[in-house]
């Protein structure tokens, strides 16, 4: 083609599309855990407890630190992709490569479950609340919490987070008769009541944490921030 005709050529394609970009944003997909104190997860009741939000199709790791960090992966399957399976891989396995069917749990969206425990069971393990599961694309509102932890695979955590678990407000964690923690949010700012013995011998704290490297994970580069 001659030099000539190269220019009526993209000529022609500017007078046609003008100065129109196209640019193809691929979708991300979430799964959802909405908590609720009902086993039918009534919405009308309002939310109440511990939730979860897990990315589709990336491998992301849960737990504090090395020994007992376990690897996942989310894939979507059944009518109109309405069933969502969690894949474990060991904490040897960063990449999600080799997959152990065995752990493999499936949710349906729509459908109302006990809450899983992937939040820090160590500090908070009595989780007494149900989920609500839903699966969102490109998911955009998000309301505010009284704490929420959320894990990036960036320094800066700023892409989509991998996943995060969130405490309502109010949420009462209890380790004996007279000892718990409540969790409020104020003035967009985490915080935790911490009561021992009475309602007199308290303290709080807040719990905001910015964006950090979790150290304990030696195979995997996560990071995490806490907010409401």
């Amino acid at each position: 083609m001659k030099f000539e005709n190269i220019i009526y050529f993209l000529s022609l394609l500017l007078l046609l599309f003008g100065s129109t970009i196209f640019i193809v944003v691929e979708s991300v997909y979430y799964v959802e855990m909405t908590p609720y104190e009902d086993d039918a997860c009534t919405v009308s009741k309002g939310e109440s407890g511990v939730g979860y939000a897990f990315v589709v199709g990336e491998c992301f790791a849960v737990g504090n630190f090395a020994p007992i960090i376990n690897n996942y992966m989310i894939t979507l399957g059944g009518v109109g992709n309405n069933t969502a399976t969690f894949h474990q891989y060991q904490n040897s396995d960063p990449t999600c490569s080799q997959a152990n069917p065995v752990n493999d749990v499936t949710y349906q969206s729509g459908s109302c479950y006990n809450a899983p425990n992937y939040a820090d069971n160590n500090m908070y393990p009595n989780i007494y609340n149900y989920v609500l599961v839903s699966i969102k694309e490109n998911p955009t509102s998000m309301p505010q919490y009284a704490f929420k932890f959320s894990q990036y695979s960036d320094s800066n955590c700023a892409t989509n987070p991998q996943w995060y678990f969130f405490y309502t407000n109010g949420t009462v964690f209890h380790y004996g008769n007279n000892e718990f923690s409540k969790f409020y949010c104020d003035e967009g700012e985490p915080y935790e009541l911490y009561c021992e013995g009475s309602s007199n011998n308290c303290t709080v704290t807040e719990i905001y944490s910015p964006c950090s490297r979790n150290a304990w994970a030696w195979k995997e580069h996560i990071y995490y921030l806490t907010s409401c």
